[in-house]
């Protein structure tokens, strides 16, 4: 067995950490322990990003002032997050003519780094294709129109998951502990707690599983995930935070999982079997689409179906409950 499971004495420590699995956090100060349908082409333009509302002044300013100076901040961000969100959509065709400049690039790349991972570890890459070359050599690996996309799109972005997290916990416990200064207590916790959620070996998996399903009645346990699946949902936070820093930023994309895995992998270099490769996102700037004949948009017109089209969404009592599945959560515009 290749995890931290393997021997008795680490098995009472896994029980001890389940029994109180909250003894870490309290380890923390209070300020550290909160953990394809086809679109129309649109004129797009970077949204402005109100940084002020995400800072606290300290000027002298009356309460009052300061009351209203923060609720106008936080109706600015709230708008400008809005118009982001709903601004991303699926390109399908890129202008190949628009380029990126590497100042908005690495603008939007700092603040994906900014994604949220479990227990800090970050355990994934980006790796950045522009090059004529290497385009080229990366849409060979890519399915269908994912080909075009990559040739198309001024950069791609090729995310990877780190199958092997472990790995990456003296890192974080170096940058913890020199940073932030958090309690070596708590640092001396990090190797077993990545170890059980994300340990590697189909075996240890299945015994943590049936362990936590057995104690489940008697009192709280973890989910266990599989290794690949923990990796996976914290790579797609990171990508989800590039992709809507892209759309505050008047770039369009596109998230593609048609690709074949083992090539990409060969070709940019990536390191196997330690990562595996969830979505790729081509970005830019989406081609203006030509405008339809004048006898359908006329028609188009009559019927109430003229102007972009965004793709649908399921109704929102179908998704979204209030304290129970299956109860509607009611008052969610449709937007």
């Amino acid at each position: 067995m290749t995890s931290a499971l393997s021997s008795s004495s680490s098995w009472r420590s896994c029980r001890r950490f389940l029994v109180d699995k909250s003894s870490s956090t309290r380890l923390l100060s209070p300020a550290l322990s909160s953990s394809s349908a086809p679109s129309h082409a649109r004129s797009r333009r970077p949204l402005p990003l109100y940084p002020a509302a995400f800072s606290t002044s300290t000027s002298p300013l009356d309460d009052d002032d300061d009351v209203d100076e923060s609720s106008a901040s936080t109706a600015a961000a709230a708008a400008a997050f809005r118009n982001a969100v709903l601004a991303r959509h699926s390109a399908k065709v890129f202008d190949a003519t628009r380029p990126v400049s590497d100042e908005t690039v690495s603008t939007i790349l700092g603040l994906t780094l900014r994604s949220p991972t479990s227990f800090n570890v970050q355990p994934y890459t980006i790796t950045i294709v522009q090059s004529k070359e290497m385009k080229q050599r990366l849409a060979a690996c890519m399915l269908g129109p994912n080909k075009a996309r990559v040739l198309q799109a001024p950069l791609t972005a090729v995310f990877a998951a780190d199958l092997d997290p472990v790995q990456l916990v003296p890192r974080v416990q170096t940058m913890e502990r020199q940073e932030r200064g958090l309690p070596e207590a708590y640092l001396a916790t990090l190797p077993f707690s990545v170890s059980f959620f994300a340990g590697k070996g189909h075996l240890a998996h299945a015994f943590k599983d049936l362990f936590t399903t057995a104690m489940s009645p008697l009192q709280p346990m973890p989910s266990v995930s599989t290794l690949e699946a923990w990796s996976f949902k914290n790579t797609a936070i990171a990508a989800s935070w590039f992709m809507m820093a892209c759309s505050a930023h008047g770039l369009d994309t596109c998230p593609m999982e048609g690709f074949d895995g083992r090539r990409i992998m060969q070709v940019l270099r990536i390191p196997s079997p330690r990562y595996a490769i969830p979505l790729v996102v081509s970005t830019g700037y989406e081609m203006p689409l030509p405008p339809p004949p004048a006898a359908a948009a006329a028609a188009a017109a009559a019927a109430g179906k003229g102007g972009p089209k965004k793709s649908p969404r399921f109704p929102p009592e179908a998704v979204v409950f209030r304290d129970a599945y299956g109860k509607p959560y009611k008052g969610i515009p449709v937007l």
